[in-house]
């Protein structure tokens, strides 16, 4: 395969995700009725190559961007936000795979990079040391597409150890078992339910310590994207989350641009005028989000060159956060603008509204707390200087 500028392959994954994303518009609904992505989705995000794009160049995979995931992921959002959490997600987990040792990664990858990988970050479960491995068990909620998926990442900490010694763990799909524990007011068909470990000896290999990712090196096995897993893993989110109010804008427009015609230019002017506002001002919001999304993935994809410290993985995570904000507050605005028809059981724009609500209310994603941490790093460190470094407050 021939390598894009992009370094995403022969073909873009954005032009990939087009043709998926008109069959998962025109099953959105559907999705959201049976809480559930048709198999047809599902293959189609794993042939665009979503799975892959993360994925080691010695693995067969392309070694993506995080700008080329970012827009990729929200072209799917536009069409189904549930769509799009799958893929962002089948994605990010292939990067995450990576940090495991190279015996661990040939065996997940040996049939090739479009392997489907669950996972969950949550350190819900306990590990200890046994002949050959670790034995780990425990409940992890939420583990979005566990039961389409070919492997699970889990992330157990040692029996009454810290959380700093946690590690995380692949098992096959028939090491587990999945309680149908998720029914959600948003994203429906993530298929987001609880893994189940009864007692599963996974072997060394399979296996890598928590601290390796969140510090975004995995020592001599340097792997793609080695960046502080706080400064991206807002965008596995962020990233579908600006495609749903991309989509719920043009929903909202095709509706009201409707509902002037109708009304033959007898709009009262102060209802006109909250359209042209609502709109406007949801537009901004979305473009302003757009940006600072851009801007955090390329500075992601920029800081293998160079030392990724504190204060610049606080700063993307406050920018992603701030860009959540920014999403949900635009499609509250179109919201409320578009009158009490949008209250309907199974009205296209209220579940849009719905997948955004529900990925804005994603710790990862939660303005406040990535404000104090960013805060924190400055009183301690002092302002970054032009190139994003701390500089002394001395200075």
């Amino acid at each position: 395969m021939t390598a894009a500028p992009d370094g995403s392959g022969a073909r873009s994954l954005v032009d990939a995700a087009r043709p998926v994303a008109r069959l998962a518009a025109a099953r959105a609904a559907d999705a959201d009725r049976e809480a559930a992505l048709s198999p047809e989705v599902v293959s189609a995000v794993v042939a665009a190559g979503f799975a892959r794009h993360f994925v080691p160049r010695a693995h067969g995979g392309d070694e993506g961007t995080f700008l080329t995931f970012l827009r990729a992921s929200a072209v799917l959002g536009e069409a189904c936000g549930s769509t799009a959490w799958f893929a962002s997600l089948a994605a990010t987990m292939g990067r995450i795979t990576a940090f495991l040792p190279l015996d661990g990664r040939k065996q997940i990858w040996q049939d090739g990079p479009d392997t489907l990988i669950a996972g969950s970050l949550l350190p819900q479960g306990t590990c200890e040391r046994v002949p050959g491995g670790w034995r780990i068990r425990g409940r992890w909620p939420y583990v979005s597409s566990c039961t389409a998926a070919d492997w699970t990442l889990l992330l157990a900490r040692p029996d009454g150890g810290d959380v700093t010694q946690a590690r995380f763990f692949a098992l096959p799909r028939e090491a587990y078992a999945v309680e149908e524990t998720w029914a959600s007011l948003g994203m429906r068909a993530t298929g987001s339910h609880t893994v189940v470990v009864r007692d599963a000896v996974v072997p060394g290999e399979l296996s890598f310590p928590r601290a390796d990712l969140y510090r975004g090196t995995a020592g001599p096995r340097r792997t793609v994207r080695p960046v502080p897993l706080r400064a991206v893993t807002g965008l596995s989110f962020a990233a579908p989350a600006l495609g749903t109010a991309r989509g719920a804008a043009q929903v909202w427009t095709e509706r009201i641009r409707g509902r002037l015609a109708a009304a033959g230019g007898a709009t009262p002017a102060l209802e006109r005028a909250g359209y042209d506002l609502a709109l406007s001002r949801s537009v901004d919001d979305i473009e302003m989000a757009a940006l600072l999304l851009e801007r955090v993935a390329g500075s992601a994809d920029e800081a293998g060159d160079r030392p990724a410290g504190d204060l610049w993985a606080a700063a993307q995570a406050r920018s992603t956060a701030k860009a959540a904000e920014l999403l949900l507050s635009s499609v509250d605005r179109l919201l409320r603008a578009a009158g009490t028809e949008c209250l309907a059981a199974e009205d296209e724009l209220q579940r849009r509204w719905r997948d955004l609500r529900t990925v804005a209310s994603h710790g990862t994603l939660r303005y406040a707390t990535k404000a104090a941490a960013y805060a924190e790093c400055i009183w301690s460190s002092g302002l970054p200087d032009d190139t994003g470094n701390r500089r002394s407050k001395h200075a």
